[in-house]
């Protein structure tokens, strides 16, 4: 499969990546992120989108307290998609936001190199 993926971004919780030219469901507008047992195909304005939103999420929630927050998957993470919501703890929080940190960086790194590159 390895050589079907190009990565863009990997961390503890999951990875991010798009699928070759060569492959059967390549989409070149769409980044699967994978995290977790699921997987999303995003368009990188949704990635911006689910960044904001972990990032509301890690704002609003008040787990400093609590003496089970490592455990606890108390925190409802909303998602790009309208209907789809994700119970996390506070750890796997940061991954996802590292995990969507990292992949817009990747992307934004790799369309300036490409703009240098053409000029």
């Amino acid at each position: 499969m390895q050589q079907e993926i190009l990565k863009i971004y990997h961390n503890e919780i999951g990875i991010a990546f798009q699928w070759r030219k060569k492959a059967t469901n390549f989409n070149p507008k769409l980044i699967q992120i994978v995290f977790r047992d699921m997987g999303f195909h995003l368009t990188k304005e949704e990635i911006i989108c689910f960044a904001k939103l972990v990032n509301q999420c890690k704002t609003s929630i008040n787990c400093m307290d609590c003496p089970v927050q490592v455990n606890c998957r108390n925190i409802l993470l909303e998602t790009p998609a309208s209907k789809v919501s994700l119970a996390v703890n506070a750890t796997e929080l940061d991954q996802v936001d590292d995990l969507m940190r990292g992949t817009l960086f990747q992307l934004e790194m790799d369309e300036y190199i490409r703009e240098i590159c053409r000029n």
